[in-house]
């Protein structure tokens, strides 16, 4: 018997079949979807990064170069014998230059080249104020001089000179005039221990290496220069206990100290 066309082993319709083959070829579009997804996201970054970018450049020609955050006002702090105007035309800020191109460092530098001034710092203070802090030398002895007096502190610098003496600062007699001979006697009291230095009631000097302290009761010591100043003060501490008759007290050379 003849077998029908359709029955043929070879022939057989199979649906399966036919539907896998259908599947592997629509896999195309799903890929070419994916593909125009990563297109999309990446012109997505790029939009954001360029947008990013020209947001950046904005903010940095506003800060360093627009006039809008210009230097406009200096605002002076700390001081006490300068006066706010004397320190402004020291450190020269230029105005009408953005705060974050003002060089902080020269202007500080100026600011330092005024005498009474130990330290400053200089602060941008946004929008438009650089702000300068001051800290002003402290005086440790004053030299009379002229009717006024001449202020040193405790680095041995004259920096100022008043009309009236601080309280509860020795006045010293010696050279005035001469830097070394005031730098010897600033660095003499800054170091002086505090059991010393309340019975301190003058200070003389005649050079840098004579440097003479007058004690209450009428006690003198002969202190010599501004060196070796620790052990010069625990010898005389120990002079002044053990010897406590002694008018003189010799501690120029510690290591050889006399009385008399």
């Amino acid at each position: 018997m003849a077998r029908e066309p359709g029955n043929h082993p070879g022939s057989r319709h199979d649906p399966d079949r036919e539907a896998h083959r259908d599947g592997i070829a629509d896999l195309t579009g799903p890929i070419r979807l994916r593909h125009e997804r990563a297109v999309r996201r990446q012109r997505r970054r790029l939009a954001v990064g360029l947008v990013i970018s020209v947001l950046v450049a904005a903010g940095v020609w506003v800060v360093a170069y627009s006039p809008v955050l210009a230097t406009r006002t200096v605002d002076v702090r700390g001081t006490s014998l300068l006066t706010p105007d004397q320190v402004t035309r020291a450190a020269a800020v230029p105005s009408g230059v953005p705060l974050l191109r003002q060089d902080t460092t020269a202007i500080a530098s100026r600011v330092r080249t005024l005498a009474p001034v130990r330290d400053v710092t200089v602060v941008r203070s946004w929008p438009d104020t650089i702000r300068l802090e001051i800290t002003e030398r402290t005086p440790v002895v004053v030299f009379p001089v002229n009717g006024s007096y001449l202020l040193v502190d405790a680095e041995g610098q004259a920096y100022a000179q008043v009309a009236t003496a601080p309280e509860d600062v020795l006045q010293a007699a010696g050279r005035a005039g001469d830097p070394a001979v005031t730098a010897a006697v600033g660095r003499t009291v800054a170091t002086l221990p505090a059991s010393i230095r309340g019975q301190v009631r003058t200070v003389t000097a005649d050079s840098p290496a004579a440097v003479t302290l007058g004690l209450d009761k009428g006690r003198t010591v002969v202190w010599g220069g501004p060196e070796d100043a620790q052990l010069k003060g625990q010898v005389l501490d120990a002079l002044l206990t053990k010897v406590g008759g002694a008018k003189v007290y010799d501690v120029s050379a510690p290591a050889f100290p006399t009385t008399r």
